[in-house]
């Protein structure tokens, strides 16, 4: 009997704090390292995959110990979702130290009945480079001395806990096997031995070391070099939309020193010759299994079998052979040497500017060891103040966006939000979704700096002109978002992403700001039918929001136009004085994927007359429910972020939404024509929301209300915004006129004309005179 007593008495400590949950895989070993920590783990001869499941208490620490540190990770998931994960190292005075590098590796991270589920992998040799190292230990065979500890108390500003007591135990991780354990090999990343033969402002990769090319371009003219590795010909041109049909390529091989190289167009899969070769080849050449081949072309021909090279983001599409075509005989098949890309060729700044001011400074705004909900798409926001040493101004000249290792390609986009400056974000502002915080939308919506997936993540500014940060600047604080896109919903880590800026404090002539074109990304400002082909939807800047300029106009320099997939051309055109004076900047190849800064050539002037109406046009023909606006990828937005100078404090957004009357009418409209069923709209925001959610459940897809929302967008009056102040409700604006952009090809023509009927007058007045001086002769 006693012995059963006491056997109960061992256990129930262990069951205390209920049932564990149950472990993601089958694990080959597990330990109970307390009453509220259990380990689990496997390994094979390169990786160790631990999981580690606590309870009562927020945060828990776990590692490997030696004589000098403990090689450790430090985790915690709060109730939100939002949690931390690091890789670190714990020194004999219990002082915890971020490591250089992530070596320890997050693979999920969950809640279950009140257990936090942790699990992480990590190589089991780390020390593969080096002899030593006071961060890392390896993990060996034999018992290990292990770290643990429980905690409940966290910063979540510096990611900080209260650790007071460190528990240690012994476990043999690793079974002996046959086979030594050994270091992961490392991959060998492929190298293009080649070097260009001029200096180019740009440069891409399309197939890391076997496929790169450089190109130059000015208002009239593109100059590209290829370099290509291959035994065969070579491809390389320009797509209507990424496919091969209707494309314009030029083909190129060197067979025995002789060049064969054609300009062409693609007929479905034929691939023919032009009749005019536009494509001029400079030079070739063909050397250590490496094609060069540098041509010209205009950006505008005007022949049927060529395309223009438009601004924005056009397609470009390459191949290559394995082997040269036989004498006589045309290209072979490519295979799967091919693929496209989507490339702003000839408006995307260089960044190959190697200024560097004498008196360089430079600050990081970083986010790191962040766990996301499991969420589709999450907006993550952490607050920075500006450096208080920072008395004097800077001018920020030059910004780079520094990248994590792991899950790079999840980050959508990511933006910067200047605080008003009377704003004091360390008091009540915390880490976390963005959208939740009333002070962050109340008080930092000023976007400064804007990068989206696709686009450079280093900007170089004109050398007369730099961002400012510090001194008088009218903010103090300022929010780094990022968009986290998680379709997948598997685990949501940022490892570290940093902003990074160049500052200078000799200040530069012209003071940058931004200016956001656009509408709110909700279901009254964005609702787009299924099954169209082309879908506008207009905003506008009314002239309310501009005219403060008065005498000193603003000048654009750079755009960045912003929707999300459905997206497939964005615009912003100039009203002035009732006139439609042309675009500010027109992207007729807008792809989700491919979203960047466009330099504008030449730089355009806003004066206090003009008013501005952006346009984005949406493609649903791949969707069979309606598309709102919204924040996941999967909804839509519609932006417009203009770089400008000289900066002025309260120019800083302007758009407008649909008047809540005209939004009204449409769904009663709908409801009387029986194809949704609209409840009682009530009298107060709260009800209106509840009857469009329901109103959306009920509607029919069909060309009656695929058509009432196209003239609803296209007619209804609009509340116009202005930063914080509001106008309105006001007709859209209707230009006196139609800008028509002049037919270079036409005007071409014209002059063709004109030259030959000026040649042929002569001709002619020659014939006359010859015939009058015969005439004279014989008469």
């Amino acid at each position: 009997m006693m012995e059963k007593l006491f056997f109960i008495f061992l256990i129930l400590p262990y069951f205390s704090t209920g049932q564990f949950a149950q472990p993601t895989e089958n694990y080959q070993n597990s330990r109970d390292l307390s009453p509220d920590l259990k380990l689990y783990w496997n390994n094979n001869d390169i990786e160790i995959t631990f999981e580690i499941h606590f309870t009562n208490a927020q945060w828990v620490l776990f590692g490997l110990k030696s004589s000098d540190f403990s090689d450790i990770i430090l985790g915690w998931l709060f109730s939100d979702g939002i949690g931390h994960f690091s890789d670190r190292h714990l020194l004999p005075n219990n002082t915890i130290v971020h490591d250089s590098d992530l070596n320890w590796i997050p693979l999920d991270a969950f809640t279950q009945n009140n257990i936090t589920v942790l699990k992480f992998k990590r190589n089991i040799k780390l020390l593969c480079d080096v002899s030593t190292s006071d961060e890392d230990l390896d993990i060996v065979t034999g018992p290990m001395n292990v770290v643990f500890a429980l905690g409940n108390e966290i910063n979540r500003n510096d990611d900080s806990v209260v650790l007071s007591t460190v528990n240690e135990v012994q476990i043999e991780f690793l079974a002996q096997t046959n086979t030594p354990f050994s270091c992961p090999s490392k991959p060998v990343e492929p190298v293009l031995n080649s070097e260009p033969t001029a200096n180019y402002q740009y440069e891409l990769s399309l197939v890391a070391g076997v496929y790169k090319i450089y190109w130059n371009y000015t208002d009239t003219d593109v100059l590209i070099e290829l370099h290509c590795k291959t035994n065969g010909w070579v491809g390389f041109g320009f797509s209507p939309n990424g496919g091969m049909d209707g494309s314009d390529v030029a083909i190129g091989w060197i067979s025995n020193g002789q060049v064969n190289f054609t300009d062409r167009h693609i007929v479905g899969r034929q691939v023919l010759i032009d009749k005019n070769q536009d494509w001029k080849l400079l030079y070739f050449s063909e050397s250590n299994g490496i094609n060069v081949f540098k041509f010209t072309r205009k950006i505008k021909l005007c022949d049927s079998d060529d395309l223009t090279i438009e601004q924005g983001s056009p397609y470009i599409i390459f191949a290559y052979g394995d082997q040269d075509p036989s004498f006589g005989a045309d290209i072979s098949y490519h295979g799967m040497n091919r693929g496209g890309k989507v490339v702003s060729f000839i408006s995307s700044p260089p960044v190959k500017d190697t200024f560097v001011p004498d008196d360089l400074e430079i600050l990081d705004a970083t986010i790191s060891h962040v766990i996301l909900p499991k969420l589709d798409t999450f907006y993550y926001c952490k607050g920075f103040e500006v450096p208080k040493e920072f008395s004097q101004k800077r001018h920020i000249y030059k910004w780079e966006l520094v990248f994590p290792k792991i899950n790079a390609k999840r980050i959508h986009h990511t933006l910067i939000y200047e605080c008003k400056r009377d704003f004091n974000i360390s008091k009540g502002f915390q880490p976390g979704y963005c959208y939740k915080d009333e002070n962050k939308m109340q008080n930092c919506q000023s976007i400064a700096f804007a990068w989206a997936y696709g686009g450079n993540n280093i900007d170089i500014y004109p050398r007369d002109m730099g961002y400012p940060i510090g001194g008088d600047t009218d903010y103090l604080y300022y929010i780094f978002e990022i968009h986290y896109d998680n379709p997948q919903m598997t685990l949501a880590y940022i490892e570290s992403i940093t902003w990074r800026y160049y500052m200078t404090r000799n200040l530069r002539p012209k003071e940058l700001g931004i200016f956001t074109l656009g509408t709110d990304s909700s279901a009254y400002s964005i609702a787009i039918p299924p099954g169209v082909d082309r879908f506008p939807i207009k905003t506008y800047c009314f002239n309310e929001c501009i005219k403060d300029l008065n005498e000193e106009n603003i000048t654009i320099v750079s755009a960045i136009p912003h929707t999300h997939l459905v997206g497939v051309e964005v615009w912003t055109k100039i009203i002035r004085k009732g006139n439609d004076i042309g675009y500010l900047f027109y992207n007729r190849n807008y792809d989700f994927n491919y979203q960047t800064s466009y330099t504008l050539n030449p730089y355009v002037n806003i004066t206090a007359h003009d008013e501005l109406i952006t346009q984005c046009v949406y493609k649903t023909t791949s969707r069979d429910q309606f598309v709102f606006g919204g924040e996941s990828t999967r909804d839509e937005m519609c932006f417009h972020f203009l770089t400008y100078y000289p900066r002025k404090p309260n120019f800083k957004v302007c758009g407008n939404v649909p008047f809540i009357d005209d939004y009204v009418a449409l769904l009663i409209k709908l409801n009387q024509s029986g194809s949704a069923q609209v409840p009682n709209l009530g009298d107060s925001m709260e009800t209106l929301n509840a009857a469009v959610e329901q109103t959306f459940q009920t509607i029919q897809i069909n060309d009656f209300v695929r058509k009432t929302f196209k003239e609803f967008y296209n007619m209804t009056r609009m509340t116009g915004f202005c930063g914080e102040k509001l106008t309105g409700p006001k007709n859209q604006t209707k230009a006196r006129n139609t800008y028509i952009e002049p037919d270079l090809c036409a005007v071409s023509n014209d002059n063709q004309n004109g030259i030959f009927q000026f040649v042929n007058m002569i001709f002619n007045w020659i014939l006359a005179s010859i015939a009058e001086w015969i005439k004279s002769i014989f008469y």
